[in-house]
């Protein structure tokens, strides 16, 4: 259906008609150029004008066409399929066989009548194939928000979907299914009878752990018909030559049918890197698979430990604080040592504290040339037995001018724009009123990149000279705190709090930045994950840095991955803005290493590291068909649930449903007659045809 429309009242197209009809009658009625010619020339020239005038006055009317389409869509059927483990775990050939039969029957049926959609689902939707593998995951609840994401505003007849009812990712899809104006058909698949099983249903445990600590293992037992049997819970590490060790073992009776435990295991800490760990349970008579009774976890145990030396000029109470404070970090080990007594070995450690040193008698000129060489962080606590010119020769942190030695009484005052690191600045509120510190008195000078932390407060008096600030020089961190007597902010801590919460974060704090190092390696290779999960496609990154630290990937960087038997896998890495990325893709159990390189500048650069990918059994820890969530699914959406021998009842069912029908759209369009090209061209007809014909006899 079309028709002309206008934007104004349609008795304003008599206006226009009006208009064309006096211009042509203003400019013909009395011309007086074509008097030899024929006596009709002056109509047909006065109806062109006519016609060019009334049509151009319409357009401003802005006229429009309305036209209606109709468009039908034929219904469509989405078959989804189960493709998880848990639908062919142990079944024999023949019933598979007559499943893929029925399934297929069942297609072809609905194909010839309807359009067909074949999906396979498990933790993703993917169209049917026939080499498709298997999935470790089902995630039912994804599968019904692929089908409204896709085909909810489509002419959607009906949902066939094949499963046994399991999941054991995403939500349940009884109370999170998105709403689906289809109905759901199932055919159920597996079995709902309980078999005689006991299964390790989850293990909790850490991420990460620290050399020399302990962690707990938490494991979850389930026995189902198992009444009056016995079974060893035992627990494993691999060896880096893959080689299990049993470490605990513990005797469990099962003493009903329907059993549940949980059991802990604290292990120990003691090897550094990815550790591969293994509990299982041994089987009882009767079982049927023994798949579940064993799971694999891994921890990456780290050696955080730092050698911390507080080397001091003489006895003093700061130096039992200091100590206290970083006591209660269990990654640091703490030693103290004076410079009139001790032969110390600097390159043991990662951090020196320097209290009231150099002093007088003290130099450290040989001290400080030992850490700068091995780029040894250290922090500096000034005091009154400081020298503070011999300070001020060995380091650019902070140079004080002492003008006498007088001494000032000095309290703490946080710098609000400090931003070195995150500061919980409600701890530190009180800071303010604790004891005063004693601090030297003279002109300070912050050196060229130094962050102070915490100013001097003198005498209620805020100042912008440094209390505790840090400095980078050459990679070397330092610290300085410009003030002795931390142990009474420990017991004003005390008194006041009932803890050493706030000094004891303050030392911390200091400590972590100060020791902290910065990667300034120019090549670096990471994995995104250090543990991926069998169904998860393992991602690499590379960065190549130039010599002013400028991201850029010009050369090409290889790597390869190499397994626990030293088989090769050789990978070239591709390359997007200013980095590189690989993704070789899934790959079975086991521990990796990888081995990346790159020719740049004439040198090869290095840098390696590994990962470990974990077997996922969720799809045969439980093999019980979960039928009773396919009825409540069913009745839900107005479908119903079939077995597989009523495939063909499902098939005739589906065809003889008279509410799977084609839809008719109609659409209804509007196009401004502005846009109607050929409109433009007549116009201009009209106006060249009135020209020539004037020109023809004798005017213009």
């Amino acid at each position: 259906m079309q028709g002309v429309h206008f934007s104004y009242p349609t008795w304003f197209i008599a206006l226009c008609l009006l208009a064309g009809l006096l211009y042509a009658v203003f400019l013909y009625f009395r011309e007086s150029k074509f008097k030899e010619a024929h006596p009709y020339l002056h109509w047909l020239l006065g109806i062109l004008r006519f016609l060019t005038v009334a049509g151009i006055s319409t357009l401003l009317l802005s006229p429009f066409i309305k036209s209606q389409e109709s468009q039908t869509q034929d219904p469509f059927i989405v078959f989804l399929e189960d493709q998880s483990e848990s639908i062919y775990h142990k079944k024999k050939q023949e019933d598979l066989n007559l499943l893929k039969s029925s399934i297929s029957d069942l297609n072809t049926g609905l194909a010839e009548k309807y359009d067909l959609v074949h999906l396979e689902f498990g933790d993703e939707v993917r169209k049917s194939e026939s080499d498709s593998s298997t999935f470790k995951v089902t995630n039912l609840s994804k599968a019904f928000t692929y089908i409204e994401e896709n085909y909810g505003d489509q002419n959607l007849g009906a949902i066939v979907m094949s499963t046994d009812g399991i999941f054991n990712e995403g939500s349940n899809p009884i109370y999170s299914s998105p709403t689906l104006k289809a109905p759901i058909y199932f055919i159920a698949q597996g079995d709902t009878t309980q078999q005689k099983d006991i299964s390790i249903r989850n293990i909790f445990n850490n991420k990460i752990a620290y050399l020399g600590d302990q962690f707990n293992v938490q494991v979850d037992i389930i026995a189902n018909n198992c009444n009056g049997e016995n079974t060893m819970l035992r627990a494993y590490k691999f060896n880096t030559s893959g080689k299990r060790e049993k470490i605990k073992e513990e005797r469990i009776k099962i003493d009903r049918s329907d059993f549940f435990t949980t059991k802990e295991f604290i292990l120990d800490a003691n090897t550094t890197g990815l550790n591969k760990y293994q509990i299982s349970l041994s089987k009882v008579d009767g079982e049927l698979s023994t798949v579940n009774n064993t799971k694999n976890f891994y921890i990456e145990v780290l050696d955080a430990r730092q050698k911390i030396l507080i080397y001091a000029n003489a006895p003093h109470p700061d130096i039992s604080a200091l100590k206290s404070s970083l006591s209660n970090n269990k990654n640091y080990e703490i030693e103290t040592a004076y410079a009139n007594k001790a032969n110390v070995n600097f390159a043991n450690f990662d951090l020196v504290i320097f209290h009231n040193l150099p002093s007088k008698s003290i130099n450290l000129e040989t001290v400080i040339d030992q850490l700068d060489k091995r780029k040894t962080p250290r922090m500096f606590v000034v005091g009154a037995q400081t020298n503070l010119n011999k300070f001020n020769s060995i380091q650019n942190n902070l140079k004080i001018t002492q003008r006498s030695n007088q001494l000032d009484d000095v309290q703490a005052n946080i710098n609000a724009n400090f931003n070195a690191f995150t500061v919980d600045s409600d701890l530190l509120e009180d800071l303010i009123n604790f004891s005063p510190l004693i601090s030297p008195f003279g002109e300070y000078e912050a050196g060229p990149g130094t962050k102070t932390f915490l100013y001097r407060r003198i005498k209620k008096i805020n100042t912008e000279t440094p209390l505790l600030s840090f400095s980078e020089l050459n990679g070397i961190k330092t610290s300085v705190l410009t003030g002795e007597g931390l142990w009474k902010w420990r017991l004003y801590d005390f008194l006041e709090h009932g803890s050493h919460d706030v000094v004891d974060y303050i030392i911390d704090k200091t400590v972590q930045y100060t020791t902290v190092k910065e990667d300034k390696r120019k090549f670096r290779a990471s994995s995104s994950k250090k543990v991926y999960k069998e169904n998860e496609a393992v991602f690499l990154e590379a960065q190549l840095f130039n010599n002013n630290y400028e991201a850029i990937n010009e050369p090409d960087v290889f790597v390869s991955i190499y397994d626990s038997k030293n088989k090769e896998y050789p990978y070239t890495f591709s390359k997007k803005d200013n980095y590189y990325f690989l993704n070789p893709g899934y790959f079975p159990e086991g521990n990796y290493t990888y081995k990346a390189k790159v020719n740049f500048g004439g040198q090869e650069l290095k840098d390696q590291g590994n990962f470990s990918v974990q077997s996922i059994e969720l799809e045969l820890y439980d093999l019980t068909a979960r039928h009773h969530i396919l009825h409540s699914l069913a009745d839900k959406y107005g479908g119903r649930v079939f077995y597989p021998n009523e495939t063909s009842e499902l098939k005739t069912m589906l065809l003889a449903n008279e509410n799977i029908k084609p839809l008719i759209y109609s659409t209804e369009k509007t196009q401004s007659i502005l846009n109607l090209k050929w409109i433009f061209y007549l116009l201009i007809g009209f106006l060249c045809l009135e020209w020539f014909i004037r020109r023809f006899n004798g005017s213009y």
